[in-house]
């Protein structure tokens, strides 16, 4: 766009990409009042003499997100500037995708044929870059991307000064004299979301006995055993969460520390209705306090934040040996030798060693279905205060619990 460009300001709750068309019109008194609570709502800007938006904003600051997308003359969107609301209130550019389409009749995200660019950025201006010029049909190419922390950062704009965040150059904006609006929609009909990261679903219910749930694809029906693991003794109250194979001195431990001392470990098991013998680990509780959990926050290691985790992602360790574990960091070996990994094979379905010459124990754990990726959790009561760490093997993430 050039210096100058004047465009209309249409408030709305979003973008209808199979209609191509703008849905519930809001007044902008409405979208003002929701940009200060941070509930939800976007912002077309439309050039003058048409109907279609070249930008579209969406804002959710209660999710700490907004995003900027731009769309073509046919109404396909074609490059993405997605953006987290930091903790000092800048809005830093974790995202952005392009698109490039060969025809106009081309439809929208073509995964074959368009040309695609991704890049993403970390809080210290490093990133990764994706390329596919051709789509997946031609080849595609990876690797590092920097930008300085200038080019990705900006001042959290305030109502109706979006010039910024529209990534359009110079332009105007301008809120029509007798705005168009249509009735409100309800949550469920809104036709965007932000991205959020995974959040632990079923918590309680997978640490109540004999809870059962009914696995995502027909996979079965299970219900819930609690085991005691043993007591994890905390010199330092620094825990870390790892598979087994990988601990050394080294190992990093959670932000968030315990009380030193003794704590209980806890299995939530799944038993097979209809298989009584198959049983899994679904999760493994470090309890800190025995009192009801209100909120629960992803742990984090040192230098992680987040803010910057994209839409269903998360924090997790890998596991390669089917095995996890929780243990202090100062009761952590060198290294663990073959004699030490033959000790925690022994997992069945937990397994409690001390290693020579430390003051801890480390509990290890079998892994859900086994090797993967696997988010720790940390509860907390009303007041705030640490109720336990759950490691969750994610079986029963998107399972339903049935009621009796």
């Amino acid at each position: 766009m050039s210096e100058g460009t004047s465009l209309e300001v249409i408030c709305c709750e979003g973008w209808d990409p199979a209609a191509r068309a703008l849905v519930g019109r809001l007044t902008p008194d409405i979208a003002r009042e929701r940009d200060a609570t941070g509930e939800q709502y976007a912002v077309a800007l439309v050039p003058p003499g048409t109907e279609a938006p070249s930008v579209l904003l969406e804002i959710a600051w209660t999710h700490h997100f907004a995003r900027c997308r731009h769309l073509d003359e046919q109404g396909r969107r074609n490059a993405s500037y997605e953006y987290r609301l930091l903790e000092d209130g800048t809005l830093f550019l974790v995202r952005v995708e392009r698109w490039t389409y060969k025809s106009p009749d081309q439809e929208e995200f073509d995964k074959k044929t368009a040309g695609r660019v991704e890049l993403s950025f970390g809080p210290d201006g490093e990133g990764w870059a994706y390329q596919a010029p051709d789509g997946y049909a031609g080849g595609s190419s990876s690797g590092r991307a920097h930008k300085p922390l200038s080019e990705l950062t900006m001042p959290k704009p305030a109502f109706g000064d979006w010039e910024s965040l529209a990534n359009s150059g110079p332009v105007t904006l301008q809120f029509p004299d007798t705005p168009e609006t249509d009735p409100p929609l309800p949550d469920e009909k809104r036709p965007w979301r932000p991205s959020v990261p995974l959040r632990p679903s079923g918590m309680g219910e997978m640490f109540t006995a004999g809870t059962r749930f009914a696995l995502s694809n027909n996979r079965g029906l299970v219900e819930i055993e609690l085991r005691d693991a043993g007591k994890l003794r905390m010199p330092s109250g620094r825990l870390v969460a790892s598979d087994p194979a990988f601990l050394d001195a080294e190992s990093d431990h959670f932000t968030v520390t315990a009380p030193a001392g003794e704590h209980r470990v806890e299995l939530a098991m799944i038993r097979f209705v209809d298989e009584p013998t198959h049983e899994r680990v679904a999760a493994a509780k470090l309890v800190v306090a025995d009192v009801p959990v209100t909120t629960w926050e992803v742990a984090l290691w040192p230098g992680q934040n987040a803010l910057f985790l994209g839409d269903g992602e998360f924090y997790g360790y890998g596991v390669d040996s089917g095995t996890g574990c929780f243990a202090d960091a100062d009761a952590l070996p060198d290294e663990v030798d073959d004699e030490l990994m033959e000790k925690f094979a022994e997992v069945d379905p937990h397994v409690d060693i001390t290693p020579d010459g430390a003051s801890g124990n480390i509990i290890a754990f079998a892994t859900g279905w086994g090797d993967g990726s696997y988010p720790t959790w940390i509860g907390r009561a009303a007041d705030g205060t640490l109720v336990c760490f759950v490691t969750d093997m994610l079986i029963l993430n998107d399972a339903e619990a049935l009621t009796a």
